[in-house]
């Protein structure tokens, strides 16, 4: 941690620790939203090379005075047939707040099967890889104090391509248009 982060950490760690026992929690998950409910069963597997499942996630992928905001690679198998674009959204179910926090959503060509290392990024998208917030990746920044959170990586299957620019508009052109999902946890404590 930078000497900046340590002081932060310092002045904020007595609100972490306050705010404890509040957590937005899975039921508030994006996976939870009726326009993301499955019309199929069909699910994929979200794998990464960055971190484990339900492992911690480095520093380098850490937000900004914890690590280097680096988005982590992922890959995934192959969704179904009829598939016409990927929904993947990155969101801290821990957070002391009503709604978990997204840290990333993106819209991703069909075809893809991984995104390297920093690919999510605003600065450097991959080719097939569309932002649907101009921040790009925020990397974990859990509240110093609050305890352990955790990061779940969802990808969505969409069968049609969604319209609109943000993750809000996105998700309520997806409605009734999943046919498959996958997620991916990592960990990071505050």
């Amino acid at each position: 941690m930078n000497p900046l982060a340590t002081v932060v950490a310092m002045l904020v760690t007595p609100v972490g620790i306050a705010l404890r026992g509040r957590r937005a929690g899975s039921e508030h998950s994006v996976a939870r939203r009726s326009e993301l409910a499955r019309t199929e069963w069909s699910a994929i597997t979200l794998t990464s090379t960055s971190f484990r499942p339900d492992g911690e996630i480095p520093l380098r992928h850490a937000g900004r005075w914890f690590g280097d905001n680096i988005s982590p690679q992922l890959a995934w198998t192959r969704p179904p047939v009829r598939t016409k674009a990927l929904l993947i959204v990155a969101e801290d179910i821990d957070a002391p707040s009503k709604d978990p926090i997204i840290h990333v959503a993106a819209l991703l060509d069909p075809t893809l099967r991984t995104v390297s290392e920093n690919e999510l990024n605003r600065r450097k998208t991959a080719p097939g890889v569309k932002l649907l917030d101009a921040r790009g990746y925020q990397g974990p920044r859990a509240l110093p104090g609050h305890g352990d959170h955790h990061y779940v990586f969802h990808l969505f299957a969409l069968d049609k391509v969604p319209s609109g620019e943000t993750l809000s508009r996105a998700i309520e052109s997806a409605s009734g248009h999943v046919i498959a999902h996958g997620e991916l946890t990592g960990t990071f404590r505050g």
